[in-house]
């Protein structure tokens, strides 16, 4: 569990590069609301960036 926590930014920032992708391939794709997927893929990062800061 130990080593979960201390990869944790690690999976946020994969969380957000998967998120992005999906975003992108949806929309290659033809839907329309792709906005979502990007908004959530701002989240990861951000909290992947706050965890990286403390």
């Amino acid at each position: 569990m130990q080593a979960f926590f201390e990869n944790l930014e690690a999976l946020f920032f994969a969380l957000a590069f998967g998120s992005v992708a999906f975003g992108l391939l949806a929309r290659l794709l033809g839907v329309r609301r792709t906005w979502p997927f990007f908004l959530l893929a701002a989240l990861w990062l951000i909290l992947g960036l706050l965890l990286r800061l403390e």
